[in-house]
This record gives structure tokens, C-alpha cells and sequence, in this order.
């Protein structure tokens, strides 16, 4: 072997190609020669969609119309119970309201029609003339009751209430408050006068009790006209 030549262990390795990186693929998706594509960028959203108007024509549903329906039924069974009620009952208590004057009133007549079917014997006072009847009334049901009214010879407003039994639901609405002030005989009957307080203020009373019904004279008037009526009354019953 020579001195001056060299013996090479192997064929000479090749230098790296440019841009090889030692023969190693540049994996980073920023590099140009990436093999992944470009992720376009997405576009605006698309606009939501807002609801329609209701229209002011648009017709009501089903559920509206039973509604509307049934509210239309509640209220004209409503109206047809008061007129009903204030048909049968009237407007206000019987006390309080003030009949018109009538001079074609016949008591008599009225009277002999209630003693038909009225469970007591029924008062028909003779009054004179300076008294004015103005209506004269029975009214049938569990509380059988009697009633006159007449304008008396000072102009008040006297009422001639009879019953089985003069009770406390007709004192109270008819003398509101009443107390017993005084108790006399009249025509052998055992009465009591009665004056009314706080909204029977200025109002006076007699009540009678007979043998088969009871009497009840109430009014403005004063105590002698009261009384002239009372007994009139008893007298007629006797």
C-alpha cells in the first residue's frame, strides 16, 4: 500500500439537499409548502328572524270567543236576576217606601178577600173622614200579614200592621230601636207604647196583642191619632 494515498472507509455521504433540514419535512402549518389546505374565514350571521305583527283584522281565536262567550252568559244571567228579584221583592223594605195617594182604595173589599185564606180574624177600622186610606194589603206565606195605610187628619204617614203574632222582626224593621215607653188596655187588649231610637228616631208605636192576633200601629203621627187607630182597629175585630 502506498503511503500517499488514502483508503476510504466508504463512498462519501452526500451533503444534505438545500432545504432538506437533514433530510426531515417542516411539519408547521404556517410554511408555505404545508400539505393542509386554508381554513376559510366565516361569514356574517345571518339575521334573526323577527315575528310578524297581529294584525288588528286578524279574527279571534276559538279560545277567545268561548271566553268572551261565557263572560256575555254571566252577565245576562246577572240582569235577569235583578230584574226578576226587583220584580217579586220591589226596590227598598215594604216599610220604607210611601204609596202614592189613592182615593178609590176599597178596604172593605180588600179585607173581605184576605179573610178567605188569612189565619186571624182581619181588621177593617171605620175611620172618619179626616182619614184617608192609601193602600190596603195581604200577603200570604209562612207570616200571614195585614196591612193598611192611611194619611192621617195632620198629614202623617200611619201604618196598621197585623199579624198571628206581633214578633221582633217586625219591630225591629218597623220601629228600629223601639223600647217600651208606656203599657195601657185598650179595648181589653194588653198594648204597649213603643218609641223608636237611633234610625226609628222620631217614630211611635202602639202594639196590641187579642186573643186570636196581634196589632201593630206605627208612625209620625202623634199618640192620639196612633190610638184612635188602634182601637178602631180592636173594635172591628171584637
Amino acid at each position: 500500500m502506498c503511503p500517499g494515498n488514502r483508503i476510504s472507509a466508504g463512498p462519501e455521504a452526500a451533503p444534505p439537499e438545500s432545504g432538506d433540514n437533514g433530510g426531515m419535512q417542516d411539519s408547521s402549518p404556517d410554511s408555505p409548502t404545508s400539505g393542509s389546505g386554508s381554513v376559510p374565514a366565516a361569514g356574517p350571521a345571518a339575521p334573526a328572524q323577527q315575528p310578524r305583527p297581529k294584525s288588528a283584522y286578524e279574527l279571534p281565536s276559538r279560545k277567545n270567543t268561548v271566553l268572551r262567550n261565557m263572560i256575555w252568559a254571566l252577565a245576562l244571567t246577572v240582569a235577569v236576576v235583578v230584574v226578576v228579584g226587583i220584580a217579586f221583592f220591589g226596590v227598598g223594605s215594604d216599610m220604607e217606601r210611601t204609596p202614592l195617594p189613592n182615593s178609590e182604595v176599597d178596604v172593605a173589599q180588600s179585607a173581605q178577600r184576605a179573610e178567605e185564606i188569612a189565619p186571624f180574624p182581619v181588621a177593617v177600622p171605620q175611620m172618619g173622614e179626616e182619614w184617608s186610606e192609601q193602600s190596603a194589603r195581604f200577603t200570604d206565606g209562612e207570616q200571614p200579614r195585614w196591612s193598611i195605610r192611611y194619611s192621617s187628619p195632620q198629614g202623617s204617614l200611619v201604618t196598621l200592621v197585623q199579624e198571628a203574632e206581633i214578633g221582633a222582626p217586625l219591630l225591629s224593621s218597623a220601629l228600629p230601636g223601639a223600647t217600651v215607653s208606656e203599657e195601657l188596655t185598650i179595648e181589653g187588649a194588653d198594648c204597649q207604647v213603643l218609641t223608636g231610637s237611633g234610625e226609628g228616631a222620631g217614630r211611635t208605636g202602639i202594639t196590641c196583642q187579642a186573643e186570636d192576633t196581634g196589632l201593630l200601629v206605627h208612625g209620625e203621627a202623634p199618640r192620639e191619632e196612633l190610638e184612635e187607630l188602634a182601637t178602631a182597629a180592636l173594635t172591628s175585630i171584637r
